[in-house]
């Protein structure tokens, strides 16, 4: 595949969803199009459901409050489902915890993530807590959830704005952004190379089990493995 060639977006998916997170983390620095030190997210956003393997899709973004008191809050949940059937297909629900106490918070729970799943977004990524486990797994088998752990309660839960720029883990994340993510963490693909990164991901693929074969090879000199791991 070149960059000139013309793809689905979910043809484009399901290609980098054949790779770990890390590989193609790895294929992204052979374009040196950013920071090494930028694009993916810290360990404090956990994956829920590692079995799953790769999450892929494009971030539909907003940010969320449910530990201020008071009464309820008027929310643009509405906004943000308008926003998932507008944006490119598959989504996924990026959310950034603006209230006071994050470790309290909570965003999605199993009927929110049952209504996601209908208007096209394969998971949520988000620096709050999420509820329901157990049965986002039972009643929507397949959907990815990356999160700060979990609470029992939703709070005073409100969508306060929706279509901007938001930081996860430490992770700037545009709306329309790709992302990529499994057990290992999360990613960002910049869209400008993202049509090569499967090729690239092979490659890393092959390169890998050259530099493990060299490894355990008891023949091979330790000096020449100190080589090939020399920057």
């Amino acid at each position: 595949m070149t960059e000139h060639t013309p793809v689905s977006s979910e043809a484009l998916c399901e290609s980098l969803r054949g790779f770990d997170t890390p590989t193609v983390a790895n294929a992204i620095e052979a374009f040196g199009v950013r920071d090494r030190t930028a694009g993916y997210a810290s360990q404090q956003i956990a994956c829920a459901y590692p079995h799953l393997g790769s999450m892929v899709g494009y971030a539909v973004t907003c940010i969320s409050d449910c530990t201020t008191g008071g009464p309820q809050r008027p929310s643009r949940y509405g906004d943000l489902l308008d926003a998932l059937i507008a944006a490119p297909k598959p989504t996924v629900v990026v959310c950034q915890y603006v209230g006071s106490d994050r470790a309290r918070g909570c965003f999605i729970g199993d009927m929110s993530a049952a209504l996601f799943r209908r208007v096209g977004a394969v998971g949520v990524l988000t620096d709050a807590p999420n509820r329901d486990l157990a049965m986002i797994q039972k009643r929507v088998p397949g959907f990815h959830l990356f999160g700060y752990g979990a609470v029992a309660s939703h709070g005073n839960g409100a969508i306060l704005d929706v279509g901007l720029s938001v930081t996860i883990g430490g992770m700037l994340v545009r709306p329309g952004d790709l992302i990529h993510g499994d057990a290992d963490g999360v990613i960002t693909i910049p869209l400008a190379i993202a049509d090569r990164v499967a090729e690239q991901a092979a490659t890393v693929h092959r390169a890998e089990q050259e530099t493990y074969d060299m490894v355990m090879d008891p023949n091979v000199p330790i000096d020449v493995i100190k080589a090939r791991f020399s920057h």
